[in-house]
């Protein structure tokens, strides 16, 4: 999603990246060399010659990147910025978005998805409705003068049969994928029985979530994402015969490593316990991989009970990150009874009619043993 203001207001730069000598040690290795520490050679936190040359760089250059909140600190406290543009600004609480929109923005341009997750902000906040991001209650105004609000509507990640789920549930249909990217997104030969054609997998586990604790695990759910793992790192003999079987698996990807794989789990008790059962793959809450993707995902969804309990999984932003972080496919470990039975009251009946319509569209596959 895209939201900028109209193209006749003034000049340009940028914000994203930190620059701020007080979160130095938060940039990532691969942009270090592009802080003004690394520019003036030396560390300019205890080095006052040093914040001198920092700051004449900062004079001169038209790019400036860093946090909205480190835009108002340090090297950047007396720093005006002519145009401001904020990646992942649905991220960002509207008090954050403000700081460098204070600072003589002429031109702003914010650039988000509104129905991927919020901020994360303390529980009364969200009640005040502070978790609301600038983008979002912008996007969701009716026309006004002097803004502009522009869907990117084509997908370079997923191969189509994963986007069409979140495209039609939380896109409006909208969302296209780009050409040829079905056919760069093939399966990589394993003993996992990928169907035919389908790249939307459900696998039913009926094991019951565990009890008294306030995070929640599944062990069952835990075991059966274990040998799906195995399933997917076991390579096969691929052949043309069982190539046009499978219909999609790549001949030539015979001997290929394995594709890489991210397990999703929506509780930390169920993360913690992954990451010590499966220690060689990578494990995370939804929320920490928002941002990130990965050939196939596991999603473990943990809720197994008689009384249709949900929890974290009525959250449809969050359902929405787990189903769009895969190039390849998609495999969700659940109960379909919990996931789309009614409970004792109606609060959850839209969330239990998206995932009865994304279970509808997965393919259902039985595994061996």
């Amino acid at each position: 999603m895209h939201y900028s203001a109209p193209s006749h207001c003034i000049s340009f730069i940028y914000l994203k990246v930190i620059l701020t000598e007080s979160q130095l040690s938060k940039v990532s290795s691969a942009l270090r060399e592009f802080t003004c520490d690394a520019m003036v050679g030396k560390d300019i936190s205890d080095n006052f010659a040093a914040r001198r040359q920092a700051q004449d760089r900062i004079k001169g250059s038209r790019l400036v990147f860093t946090t909205c909140a480190g835009a108002g600190l340090g090297l950047l406290r007396s720093k005006s910025f002519d145009v401001v543009l904020i990646d992942e600004a649905s991220q960002q609480a509207e008090p954050e978005s403000l700081i460098p929109l204070t600072k003589g923005c002429h031109r702003a341009i914010l650039v988000g998805d509104h129905v991927q997750l919020r901020a994360t902000v303390q529980k009364h906040a969200v009640v005040a409705g502070f978790d609301i991001s600038l983008f979002e209650r912008h996007y969701n105004m009716s026309t006004m003068p002097g803004v502009a609000k522009v869907m990117l509507d084509t997908q370079y990640r997923m191969h189509s049969d994963i986007s069409s789920f979140s495209s039609a549930e939380f896109y409006d249909g909208k969302l296209k994928t780009a050409a040829n990217i079905d056919e760069m997104r093939v399966i990589t030969p394993s003993k996992f029985p990928w169907p035919a054609d389908a790249r939307k997998v459900f696998i039913q586990c009926t094991s019951p979530e565990d009890l008294g604790h306030q995070s929640k695990a599944n062990p069952g759910q835990v075991d059966l994402c274990r040998l799906v793992c195995k399933l997917l790192q076991s390579p096969v003999e691929s052949s043309t015969s069982s190539s046009s079987q499978r219909g999609e698996i790549n001949p030539s990807a015979t001997g290929s490593p394995p594709m890489d794989i991210a397990i999703l789990t929506p509780y930390t008790r169920q993360k913690d316990l992954l990451e010590s059962t499966i220690p060689s793959l990578n494990v995370s809450s939804i929320d920490g991989y928002q941002g990130r993707e990965a050939d196939v995902i596991i999603f473990v969804t943990v809720r197994s009970n008689v009384h249709c309990e949900t929890g974290f999984l009525k959250d449809m932003r969050r359902l929405n990150v787990a189903m769009t972080r895969a190039r390849v496919g998609v495999i969700i470990i659940g109960n379909r009874a919990t996931l789309t039975g009614r409970g004792s009251d109606d609060s959850d009946a839209e969330s239990k009619g998206v995932w009865k319509r994304l279970l509808d569209g997965c393919t259902e596959v039985n595994l061996p043993g």
